[in-house]
């Protein structure tokens, strides 16, 4: 650990705040690193402004306001995905928590006006363009939303009861965000255009734009599009309210659950309240790391518990402090509680150590830096701004946010713990497996679109290369607009090369890595990354595993020194294994009570064969994993992890002659010659034509999942099959199936597709989560959709034009963050392609013909090779399944026939 932690000076946010008359506040940020500019919008209202008997409206509300307005009447994400925002990457959405509503876009500069024409037609327009078929369909895919993410997750009830019990019932903190399925059902459009009246207004509204924009340019399009549209009413504030808990409340659930979990919660401070930043560096003393006080004793030491972790989570009113613990199998939660209550009071007794403390507050600088590489989306500067600006009236606190992490002390964290968390007045929820209408006045004429500004020109990441002397690759890409730099080491060591009978071993060798060397034990290594403000992590894919971290650029020799002993000479200690090992099997076990996660699991053995090396588990079963030694670990390691198998990627604050030598001192003692990929044969898809179907038994939903083969990565129509995906399933909210299933028909909440593509071979799927009752309908949906595609409606011109336009105007998204830089560095050169991919791509989408789209509908649309993997309730599914006139066939969560 370094003697002393020296903060580097917080980054500069500069920023410009401008009010227009009726009350909007404007928030002006330049950031011209990409040729891109967001748009961010935060009103002042979420579900703590509606009242019991209405609960939902502000959620209800944010779904509805994609629902097109009435000059832009289609739905709006067929305007932001055509001007260039990049659904995958984040780059368009909303959320709705209990006190503010945000919706945001990224585009191209270019097309800053044309997003400020739709934004502002939302708020000037919606409720005039609102009717009950919209209300309907959108009340529909919240109830779906609810389903999928509570109902049929398990645990997934947790933060409500907690919500619920935790506070008084008059608090507005006591009910869900996303509502009540009875209060959905019983909103009028009377009701929320009455809502909409109050809430969305200017003078309720900040609006933060982000990004490569012209300032005076931007300020009059504001002026132009939002200006003309009258205040609302004044709105009044709940003040700050603060539960009391006099003594300890338990709740015990019995659920749908594979392991006993306890949610510890006690009420706590509001947002910027002075002790929120003491209760957040305790949060991460408590559990942040293996070697944190809650995770070393009932993960590592003492084996209780499968998981452990804490949280401070802070609304404008009041806050929460949770601590979340799941229990091994066979352990008590009461032996767990007790643990847990003994931590935290030898915390407010003894306070944390100097160690403890100066790793925390590292942590939370580097994750707040972290949170300042992008401009837009979640917890981007855009949101910060926002925040500050709607929660605290002014902009301008990044310098007095990070202060007041900078001046926590141990004694603050000793008194703050004492105070708010080391009592008996919690609530405590326990799960347990189950034994069984504004009139618009403004005088712009909003019907008139905007054309779509000329597209700026990008250029993908100069990717600086150069070879160490021991065979590894180096690729640098420098981008030195804040103190940080990502490390990403690719290896050609994936699940594809598990020993039969042994598959798993390539993920547990990846969980494993840092958990001893020759020179340092698991907590060693954890503790001096956890000293320098990171952590390692680590992941084996298909073909290829990674390993990497993030750190801020002063700590970047000493983490690259215990980087490269974990990966050079991990040992993999017998007591580590068998902990991990236990860990992972019981992660499998909470995977086969998840829907979701069992069809992902069966996925790749029906699209490649079960016993395929693309097929095969990567995470393994519980009969591989149960059989997976120490030896095992270390001999898979000593096989694939090799120099000459290997590259190492930076990108940052850094420069190619800095990295060289970095990792010449760090790396240049590996050795190892390239190793020879493992035999791939050709797949063999199982049971084309039919239904496979795993029971989950009262499950709200079913997961669909249709399933077809596809080509390797390499192929010569990749960006053509791409675009065939974008228009079918796999290119944002516009697509086919997602609107017809979600938009048309509220069958789902989002219907998507997706292309797994290796080396030797690939598979292609579509699906999500549907409502149980109409499984059957759903099914038939995906069957015509891709028979149409195929045959009678392939696709046409002006969807290959859309697809183009929205991969290509939201292409440049893809390189806003560190890590996603590095990221797909390593993929292309796990791949063998050349690092001018990047920039080949946007050549290759621009330049696609019909022709060439209709080369790989033909190549790759073949209905007939397709096969249906649903996971549900097969009672109540399997009867109007049989109308389909396919065979139906019954697995086990682990693929296994039955029937």
């Amino acid at each position: 650990m370094p003697d002393t932690v020296t903060p580097v000076a917080t980054p500069r946010i500069s920023f410009e705040k401008v009010t227009l008359p009726n009350g909007l506040q404007l928030i002006l940020h330049a950031d011209r690193k990409l040729p891109v500019v967001h748009v961010n919008q935060w009103y002042h209202v979420g579900s703590k402004n509606e009242r019991r008997g209405r609960t939902g409206f502000a959620h209800l509300f944010e779904h509805v306001m994609f629902q097109g307005s009435l000059n832009a009447s289609a739905d709006y994400f067929s305007y932001v995905e055509k001007a260039g925002a990049n659904l995958r990457e984040g780059g368009v959405n909303g959320t709705t928590s209990a006190d503010r509503t945000n919706y945001f876009a990224t585009v191209p500069s270019g097309n800053l006006e044309y997003l400020l024409w739709v934004e502002s037609d939302r708020l000037a327009t919606l409720a005039d363009a609102l009717t009950q078929k919209k209300l309907d369909m959108q009340r529909e895919v919240v109830r779906n939303e609810r389903r999928q993410s509570y109902d049929n997750q398990p645990y997934g009830r947790a933060l409500t009861l907690v919500t619920e019990h935790l506070h008084p019932p008059d608090h507005p903190y006591s009910w869900p965000v996303i509502g009540s399925h009875e209060d959905l059902i019983a909103a009028s459009v009377e009701d929320v255009k009455e809502f909409f009246e109050r809430f969305y207004t200017p003078n309720n509204l900040t609006l933060v734009i982000a990004g490569d924009f012209d300032r005076d340019h931007a300020v009059g399009l504001v002026q132009k599009y939002y200006g003309g549209i009258p205040a609302g009413p004044a709105l009044e504030r709940p003040a700050r309210y603060i539960p009391t808990l006099h003594d300890e409340k338990i709740v015990e659930v019995s659920d749908r659950v594979p392991q006993d979990r306890t949610y510890f919660a006690w009420p706590s401070v509001p947002y910027f309240d002075p002790a929120e930043a003491h209760l957040d560096v305790a949060s991460l003393i408590l559990s942040d790391g293996l070697s944190s006080r809650l995770n070393r004793r009932l993960v590592y030491d003492e084996t209780l518990a499968t998981d452990v972790s804490s949280f401070h989570w802070t609304s404008e009113l009041s806050g929460i402090f949770m601590v979340v613990a799941t229990a091994r199998p066979g352990e008590s939660l009461s032996k767990i509680e007790e643990a847990i209550t003994e931590e935290i009071a030898r915390l407010a007794e003894e306070g944390p150590t100097s160690e403890e403390l100066d790793r925390a507050k590292t942590k939370w600088e580097y994750d707040f830096v972290t949170g300042l590489e992008r401009i837009g989306g979640f917890g981007g500067k855009a949101d910060r701004l926002a925040q500050y600006n709607v929660f605290l009236g002014d902009p301008a606190k990044f310098d007095e946010d990070v202060e007041r992490y900078r001046s926590v002390t141990a004694a603050t964290v000793q008194e703050a713990v004492g105070k708010w968390i080391n009592h008996r007045n919690r609530l405590l929820v326990r799960f347990h497996p189950e034994t069984s209408i504004r009139t618009t006045v403004d005088s712009l004429d909003r019907s008139q679109t905007p054309d779509l500004g000329e597209d700026r020109h990008f250029e993908a990441p100069v990717v600086q290369s150069a070879r160490l002397t021991n065979g590894m690759d180096l690729f640098v890409i420098e981008r030195h607009d804040l103190p940080k730099v990502a490390v990403n080491l690719v290896t050609r060591a994936g699940a594809y090369a598990d020993p039969p009978g042994r598959e798993g071993a390539g993920h547990l060798v990846a969980q494993c890595l840092a958990l001893g060397t020759d020179s340092m034990s698991a907590l060693e290594i954890e503790d001096r990354l956890g000293d320098l403000g990171t952590s390692l992590s680590a992941f084996a894919g298909r073909e290829y595993s990674a390993a990497g971290f993030d750190v801020l650029e002063r700590n970047l020799e000493p983490a690259m020194n215990v980087f490269a002993d974990a990966v050079i000479n991990a040992r993999f200690p017998e007591s580590e294994v068998a902990r991990e090992r236990a860990i992972h099997l019981d992660a499998i076990a909470q995977q086969s009570n998840n829907p979701s996660s069992v069809a992902a699991r069966i996925r790749p053995m029906l699209a490649f064969g079960k016993v395929h090396p693309y097929g095969r588990p990567a995470q393994g079963l519980p009969s591989s994993v149960a059989a997976i030694t120490a030896e095992d670990l270390a001999a898979f390691h000593s096989e694939w992890w090799k120099a000459g198998s290997s590259a190492i990627i930076f990108a940052g604050d850094i420069t190619l002659e800095r990295a060289r030598a970095l990792a010449e001192k760090s790396f240049g003692d590996w050795r190892g010659e390239a190793v020879p990929p493992p035999a791939v044969p050709p797949p063999a898809l199982e049971g084309a034509g039919k239904i496979f179907l795993v029971d989950r038994q009262d499950a709200s939903q079913t997961v669909v999942m249709q399933i077809l083969p596809a080509p390797p990565r390499h192929a010569d129509d990749y960006y053509a099959l791409r675009l065939v995906d974008a228009v079918w399933g796999g290119g944002g909210f516009r697509t086919r199936l997602n609107l017809n299933l979600r938009e048309d028909k509220g069958y789902a909440y989002g219907i998507f597709s997706n292309l797994v593509l290796f080396t030797e071979a690939g598979s292609w799927w579509a699906g999500g989560s549907v409502q149980t009752d109409k499984t059957t309908e759903s099914v038939a949906e995906l069957i015509r959709e891709l028979e149409e595609l195929a045959s009678s409606r392939p696709v046409t011109a002006e969807e290959l034009a859309m697809a183009q336009e929205s991969r290509i105007r939201g292409y440049a998204q893809q390189f806003e963050s560190l890590s996603r830089i590095t990221q797909q560095v390593g993929e292309l050169w796990a791949f063998r392609l050349p690092m001018s991919e990047m920039q080949r791509e946007i050549e290759a989408v621009r330049g696609m013909t019909m022709d060439g789209i209709s080369r790989a509908i033909a190549n790759y649309v073949k209905p007939d090779a397709a096969a249906l993997l649903l996971v549900g309730d097969v009672d109540r599914i399997e009867p109007g399944l049989r109308s389909v006139g396919r065979e139906l066939v019954l697995l086990d969560v682990e693929g296994n026939r039955i029937r």
